[in-house]
C-alpha cells in the first residue's frame, strides 16, 4: 500500500523467494519424515485446515475500515523473513504441491515454477487493491465487506481441506 506498483515488484520477488525456500524445506522434510508415517500428511492438512479456519474467523471478526496507514513500508528483507516464517508454506508443501514434486528435482522445478507464475500476479493484485483501498475514500469504506468476503473464501478452503481428509 505504501510503495505503489513499481515498488511492489521487489516485494513480490521477496515473497517468491521466501516461499520457494520454505516450501522446499517443508516439502523435502515432510517427504523424508513421512516415508514410514503416511498419516503425517493428513495430520498436517488437518492442522492447516484449523489454522485457516482460525484466520477466517479472525478476519471476519476484525473486519473494519482501513484508517490512515502510518506504519513504514515493508522492506525486501521484512517480506522475505515474514514469508519464510509463514505457516502457509507448510500448507502449500503438504496440500498444494503434489507429493511427486518432492521425489524428483525435475518435477519439483516445474511445480515451483507454476506456483511462482501464479503467485506473482496475486501479489501484485493484492498490492493494487491495497493502494486502491487506502487512496479512495469511497473504496476504503468497503474494506470490511472485502475482508469478510476473503474470510468466506478462507472458510471454503478450510472446509475443502477438511473434506479431503475425511473422504479418505
Amino acid at each position: 500500500m505504501k510503495v505503489g506498483l513499481r515498488g511492489t515488484w521487489p516485494l513480490v520477488i521477496a515473497d517468491a523467494l521466501g516461499y520457494a525456500v520454505a516450501i522446499s524445506v517443508w516439502g523435502f522434510f515432510l517427504c523424508a519424515f513421512a516415508a514410514g508415517r503416511p498419516w503425517l500428511y493428513d495430520v498436517v492438512k488437518l492442522a492447516s485446515s484449523v489454522y485457516i479456519f482460525c484466520l477466517a474467523l479472525k478476519m471476519w471478526t476484525h473486519s473494519r475500515v482501513l484508517q490512515d496507514v502510518s506504519i513504514a513500508p515493508a522492506s525486501f528483507r521484512d517480506v522475505f523473513v515474514a514469508t519464510l516464517m509463514n505457516p502457509k508454506a507448510l500448507l502449500f508443501s503438504s496440500a498444494v504441491f503434489p507429493l511427486e514434486a518432492f521425489r524428483s528435482a525435475h518435477y519439483f522445478a516445474w511445480a515451483l515454477l507454476v506456483f511462482l507464475v501464479v503467485l506473482a500476479p496475486i501479489g501484485v493484485g493484492w498490492s493494487c487493491l491495497g493502494v486502491l483501498l487506502t487512496s479512495q475514500r469511497a473504496w476504503a469504506a468497503r474494506t470490511s465487506t472485502l475482508l469478510r468476503g476473503a474470510s468466506l473464501v478462507l472458510l471454503m478452503f478450510s472446509g475443502t481441506l477438511m473434506y479431503s481428509i475425511v473422504k479418505r
